[in-house]
């Protein structure tokens, strides 16, 4: 099923990208559909009322094309700009749902804008921003006093994922709310936000899904939480406030790499990612042992992303750069490769980890 999802992208030859934060690559569909788009925006209009924005049409189109994807109802979804206005506007939102709760409990792995805008969004509230360290830090928690616990699916120093329905059962009971930061995870792993009871969920739409560096982000409310509207119906929580509308060209990009996976369950998506992982695993544990590299994922079911360490970090991402395998870099001497199902075959796997081996000897 998945084998022949690469043809549709416009994959550079002799390039592997397990990088993971510079978007993914184009869809060979996507210079015709956005030259299309742009005439159409310049063609004369007749005058009469148009109904839905172009925006909120393509917004809208994304976001139920995203649906699927991670176990979520259209109505669900909405598409917005950033990960970590929509991470301000759900805390904003919990505190509301469970007045007279004045914590704010977010995961210390998360980026620093997301923690800026946790901090503004508890002084917002009048509230406190406690950081925990992943499901282990719940217990230091007082649940009593949480309107909500937000979580990455995809624990950042591992890159192994967090079993996300027990977790939510155990936050549940305490009362409180949860919201699972997905951009790690939609697009590689078996996400089933309504299997897990999610309340709240985020995400970009820039790593395994497969769009740009500027692509929209994400934000899913479960539909419990929806809130009447002045006009009928129910409003998503996150669709309106102070942030901007995703752009609308970004969003008609998003849609187009969206349509690649339509149909693609996640579940299939999360089975090849394992194999990918478990290829890597298997090669790199070959020559590890002597090349001074730990691997921090020695697991692997349930991640899409592989954590290497070793001392000269840096140096081996510059020279795996000049052997044309693009990895992920965090100081101070970690590597994270990362595993997309969609344009990833088991041959650019193999070929990766017969260039960190090369790339091991060479500074040994």
């Amino acid at each position: 099923m998945l084998a022949g999802l690469r043809l549709r992208y416009d994959l550079v030859p002799g390039v592997i990208r397990v990088d993971g934060h510079s978007g993914g690559p184009m869809p060979r569909t996507s210079p015709a559909r956005l030259r299309r788009f742009v005439q159409h925006r310049w063609e004369p209009r007749s005058g009469r009322p148009s109904g839905e924005s172009d925006w909120r049409r393509e917004a809208r189109l994304a976001a139920d094309a995203l649906a699927p994807l991670v176990g979520a109802a259209a109505g669900e979804l909405t598409v917005a700009e950033s990960t970590s206005i929509n991470l301000f506007k759900a805390l904003v939102a919990a505190a509301k749902l469970r007045p007279g709760r004045p914590v704010l409990a977010v995961g210390r792995d998360c980026f620093a804008t997301d923690r800026c805008l946790a901090q503004s969004a508890a002084d917002h509230i009048g509230g406190r921003l406690q950081l925990i360290d992943g499901v282990d830090g719940l217990d230091a928690l007082d649940l009593d006093q949480v309107a909500m616990v937000a979580l990455s699916h995809a624990d950042l120093r591992s890159g192994a994922a967090r079993d996300a329905e027990p977790i939510t059962a155990e936050i549940h009971r305490g009362g409180a709310l949860t919201l699972w930061d997905l951009s790690h995870s939609a697009g590689a792993l078996d996400v089933d936000l309504h299997r897990w009871d999610a309340d709240f969920a985020i995400g970009c739409g820039h790593k395994y899904l497969g769009g740009s560096t500027t692509a929209p982000s994400f934000g899913f409310v479960a539909e419990r939480h929806h809130e009447p509207s002045p006009t009928g119906g129910l409003r998503h929580p996150l669709a309106e406030g102070f942030a901007g509308p995703a752009a609308t060209l970004a969003a008609t990009e998003l849609r187009d790499v969206l349509a690649i996976l339509d149909g693609v369950p996640a579940s299939a998506l999360a089975a090849k990612t394992t194999g990918l992982v478990e290829l890597f695993l298997e090669r790199v544990g070959e020559f590890c042992a002597d090349a001074a590299v730990e691997v921090r994922t020695p697991d692997a079911r349930r991640r899409a992303q592989v954590c290497l360490r070793h001392e000269q970090a840096q140096r081996i991402a510059d020279l795996l750069s000049d052997r044309s395998v693009l990895v992920e870099y965090a100081e101070p001497d970690l590597l994270r490769f990362n595993f997309a199902p969609a344009w990833l075959s088991y041959v650019d796997v193999w070929q990766a980890a017969e260039r960190l081996h090369a790339t091991l000897h060479e500074i040994r």
